[in-house]
């Protein structure tokens, strides 16, 4: 969610000084669904959705969207899913796989 961003711009960081892969050809991306952290829900400063967190077959369209607009936008891109729980990371990966170059570091890398 909101609060992970710096995994994202740590990995683009890590794939610049490992691979030479050049920054600006990367975006890191926060799918904000929600949060069920009832902290944040009540946090006045809070930057994330404040909504508990879609779920099931809410949460597989909203993503497809996602998805498929990334896709329409950038056929050739890399995707790599970043601290989606292991109860979302293995169908994603399945869903996603075999449509676009798609990657999930929890259960891959």
């Amino acid at each position: 969610g909101r609060n992970g961003m710096g995994i994202s711009e740590g990995k683009i960081t890590l794939y610049t000084a490992a691979a030479g892969v050049n920054p600006m050809q990367c975006l890191p991306i926060c799918v904000d669904i929600g949060t069920n952290n009832p902290t944040y829900l009540e946090d006045p400063d809070y930057k994330g959705i404040k909504a508990p967190r879609i779920t099931g077959a809410e949460f597989d369209e909203f993503l497809g969207e996602v998805m498929e607009s990334l896709q329409a936008w950038q056929p050739h891109m890399l995707v790599q899913f970043e601290d989606f729980g292991n109860h979302n990371a293995f169908r994603l990966l399945e869903s996603w796989r075999h449509k676009m170059c798609a990657f999930n570091d929890d259960i891959q890398g």
